[in-house]
């Protein structure tokens, strides 16, 4: 499906290469490793992991390709007081196949905003540009497949991304919802559990479509119940295969390499057996050429 394009108050100029560097950036981010969370239990024949989320982000600032904070877009010297914006309602499922082996899938809509004002080469203009894209994302699918169970699991992940049609390059130069490629990520993940706590470790490798380099990510989970609360911390990182480059101010071509760290928070409240819900919160650690801010999220969470 194409974005839907809402609001532009001016045409903005070819200039806004890092733009949709950065959008792209944040739209990586946001479904990098998504499988990998999951850990490596499966879910039994016929049962299922069913997550619909609302996320919200707001920043005005990046981190450049020497990992340093810095204004957002300000490699762009015509462009100040920049702005992103991004609302998600995402779907996330895991569906037990069998009892080694689920099925993956991810699907997020979302609502990304740039505001920022322009300056032409003169200085004699000034413009305040507003606009924003709609639409759905890219298309994760994959499965799942167990190679020990029991309480010190281990298992592989193998998910394939598509995008879903939208503009790879706005022709209003606002934000794109990704990077318009299609990635492939295998990952290798080991868990052990011990009564109402549990601790998994990941590594993965994406084969990234497009321009951009291959990547390599990893996750660290901890996490425990307790009654109807449970809640988990994670570490997870993804870093290109190659030293991430300034963004091309000149270019709207597909965005730079980056690398990431984040750490991530997460607490349930359980309403019965088999509905719950979770509240997450997802901070940028450090990165290159990667937006910096927190995102908020609030999820129903269904078992079975």
């Amino acid at each position: 499906m194409g974005s839907v394009k809402l609001s532009c108050l001016y045409t903005v100029s070819g200039r806004l290469g890092p733009l949709l560097a950065f959008a792209a950036a944040a739209a990586f981010l946001a479904a990098s490793a998504l499988p990998a969370r999951g850990g490596p239990w499966v879910r039994p024949r016929g049962g299922h992991f069913l997550k619909i989320s609302a996320s919200y982000l707001y920043t005005t600032s990046e981190f450049n390709e020497h990992g340093d904070p810095v204004p957002l877009l300000t490699a762009n010297p015509l462009v100040q007081d920049a702005a992103y914006r991004e609302v998600a309602i995402a779907t996330y499922l895991e569906y037990g196949i069998s009892d080694r082996l689920s099925l993956i899938g991810y699907l997020p809509f979302k609502i990304l905003t740039s505001r920022r004002t322009e300056i032409s080469e003169l200085a004699d203009l000034i413009r305040e540009i507003d606009v924003t894209n709609a639409g759905f994302s890219d298309l994760s699918l994959g499965v799942r497949r167990a190679l020990r169970t029991g309480r010190t699991p281990v298992a592989i992940d193998l998910v394939g991304t598509v995008p879903l049609g939208y503009d790879r390059e706005p022709d209003n130069s606002g934000p794109a919802l990704g990077t318009g490629y299609p990635d492939l990520l295998a990952s290798l993940q080991a868990g052990a559990s011990l009564h109402a706590l549990y601790a998994s470790a990941a590594m993965a490798y994406r084969v990234r479509g497009g321009p951009l380099a291959d990547d390599i990510g990893f996750t660290a989970q901890f996490g425990g119940a307790r009654q109807r609360v449970s809640g988990y911390a994670l570490v997870e990182g993804w870093y290109a295969t190659v030293t991430p480059e300034a963004l091309d101010v000149s270019s709207t071509t597909a965005p730079s390499n980056q690398d990431v760290l984040k750490f991530i928070a997460s607490l349930s409240f359980a309403i019965n057996q088999e509905a719950s819900i979770a509240t997450e919160v997802f901070h940028v650690l450090e990165g290159r050429n990667t937006p910096t801010g927190t995102t908020g999220s609030i999820a129903l969470v269904l078992t079975r």
